[in-house]
């Protein structure tokens, strides 16, 4: 399975910087999930719950309002606020 780059900022600085085969966002209109090569778009963030996959792990951070970019190589999560959750091991 492919991967991309994700980042997750918020106003306190860099909360994650990693690699990932897969995303699930709390957007504006509802939680969505992106995959390498998703196509270009940017949208709201809306309070919820990313998680983020990678190997054999899931990682789950609360966040609320701000802004999310997705381009086919990276996503770019600019929240107000983010916690780490739980980390989630398959």
């Amino acid at each position: 399975m492919s991967d991309f780059q994700i980042e997750l900022l918020t106003p306190e600085g860099t909360l994650l910087q990693d690699r990932a085969e897969e995303v699930v966002v709390p957007g504006s209109e509802g939680y969505f999930g992106v995959r390498a090569g998703h196509a270009f778009f940017v949208t709201s963030l809306r309070a919820g719950v990313l998680t983020v996959k990678w190997q054999d792990k899931n990682r789950c951070y609360r966040v609320s309002g701000g802004v999310v970019q997705v381009t086919p190589e990276k996503v770019i999560v600019c929240a107000e606020n983010a916690v780490l959750t739980e980390v989630e091991h398959k």
